[in-house]
């Protein structure tokens, strides 16, 4: 189902509209899905069974998705150990 512009998943060749009551947001645009946000990590499907959107977007040899990423920032930062001069 196409939507409107301001509902549409910011994953490019993606036909899915973003749930307006529950949005995935990152990096200020809303995607559909954390397939979309994370751009399909090792080919990771758009959940919509007629959206192929992942057949066009997938970064290859990618191994670790944003939001993995985002997580282990948050677990190490800020370290504990002050800069040495």
């Amino acid at each position: 189902m196409n939507a409107t512009p301001d509902s549409q998943c910011a994953c490019p060749e993606c036909t899915c509209s973003v749930d307006v009551q529950n949005p995935i947001k990152r990096n200020g645009k809303l995607w559909c899905s954390d397939a979309c946000a994370d751009l399909h990590p090792n080919g990771t499907p758009c959940p919509d069974n007629n959206c192929h959107c992942e057949q066009s977007t997938q970064v290859t040899g990618r191994t670790i998705s944003d939001s993995q990423l985002d997580e282990a920032v948050e677990e190490t930062f800020p370290a504990s150990d002050p800069i040495s001069p």
